[in-house]
């Protein structure tokens, strides 16, 4: 078996990381962030949880329903409502599924899940892939300028296209098809207030006629959540692509302001001040076209790339995966290939 480095502990990594594993595989799994989870991202406060990164996903394909069933069964997500009929519409990939109590909770248990020879390095950013001196194997280029001492047999890179051409550099086919790949940025807001809001209020609502705002979520009330004192409501605003790309770089106190008018613009009604709230910028949230293969992979070099910039079409008829969907559908190709290759050396 072999030793192998993956870059990225988002859905797709994990997922890579796992698969491997189970193949008898040493990993080394790196992450820049202080955790895994990529985009299922959760942000702690002192006003409660925020599913800042990813609202939930859906299940489209025969492979990926059988996994949220299993990880239903475990516990690890759930639907907003979590009768019989409920579960069976989430399974369909007709129903919004969630981590719980979080997001973040569910790449938590599958990391947990890791067997002992995955080793997982979190605030380690790669910057970039480097063959050995020797030849034959690659070595990691640190943030800090540092090279790794662990030689590897194969690279999985599953970041963000963007980050990936970069990392990829050494296959200049597989790093062009990444630049070619665009995420549309994401600019979040994540709000809550100490009394009731003056109006009725769905859990949920859509985009406002001035192309501003394009989802309000309301987080509290997920399943798992824990209420928090004082606090009556928490709501998650995500600004449309074409507002966030036009403005970027804008002020955090500038994006508060012009989402929540947005908010209430949808609601028709004044709201009073937040007691809380907080901007995040996503430069690379959602991939607009992906590419149509499940992953990609230079079987000589032995280094890939798996993510939601792969596998744009899940089963013969079924409607297209969903970012999460894609990260797990790639990861778990990206998996077999790296596989078959090393167990014919």
């Amino acid at each position: 078996m072999g030793a192998i480095a993956v870059i990225g502990a988002g859905i797709a990594g994990l997922t890579v990381t796992a698969k491997l594993a189970a193949h008898g595989h040493e990993v080394a799994l790196f992450d820049k962030s202080h955790g895994p989870g990529g985009r299922c991202a959760t942000r702690r406060s002192a006003v409660g949880a925020f599913d800042h990164g990813a609202p939930g996903f859906s299940a489209s394909s025969a492979a990926f329903r059988a996994q949220v069933a299993a990880w239903r069964q475990a516990g690890w997500v759930c639907g907003d409502d979590e009768g019989q009929a409920a579960a069976e519409a989430a399974e369909r990939g007709s129903s919004p599924i969630y981590g719980v109590p979080s997001m973040n909770a569910l790449a938590r248990q599958l990391s947990a899940q890791l067997p002992a020879r995955v080793t997982l390095h979190t605030d380690c950013q790669v910057a970039a892939i480097e063959p050995d001196t020797a030849g034959g194997a690659w070595r990691l280029r640190l943030s800090d300028g540092i090279t790794s001492a662990a030689r590897f047999d194969a690279v999985a890179v599953a970041v963000p296209a963007e980050q990936a051409a970069v990392l990829l550099a050494p296959d200049a086919v597989l790093a062009d098809r990444m630049q070619r790949v665009r995420s549309d940025p994401c600019w979040t807001v994540m709000t809550a207030w100490a009394r009731p809001l003056p109006v009725s209020l769905p859990s949920g609502l859509s985009g406002d006629a001035s192309r501003v705002l394009s989802t309000a979520r309301r987080d509290d009330l997920r399943t798992g959540r824990t209420p928090v004192a004082d606090v009556a409501c928490r709501w998650v605003l995500h600004a449309t692509p074409q507002w966030t790309a036009d403005h970027l770089d804008a002020r955090s106190e500038v994006v508060i302001a012009e989402l929540l008018r947005a908010f209430e613009r949808q609601l028709g009604a004044s709201l009073p001040a937040p007691s809380h709230a907080v901007a995040h910028r996503w430069r690379y949230a959602q991939v607009v076209c992906p590419c149509s293969e499940p992953c990609g992979w230079h079987a000589a070099l032995r280094l890939g790339a798996c993510g939601d910039a792969w596998h744009a079409h899940g089963d013969p008829g079924s409607i297209a995966p969903d970012g999460i969907e894609r990260a797990w559908l790639s990861g778990q190709a990206l998996a077999q290939q790296v596989h078959s290759t090393l167990s014919s050396r």
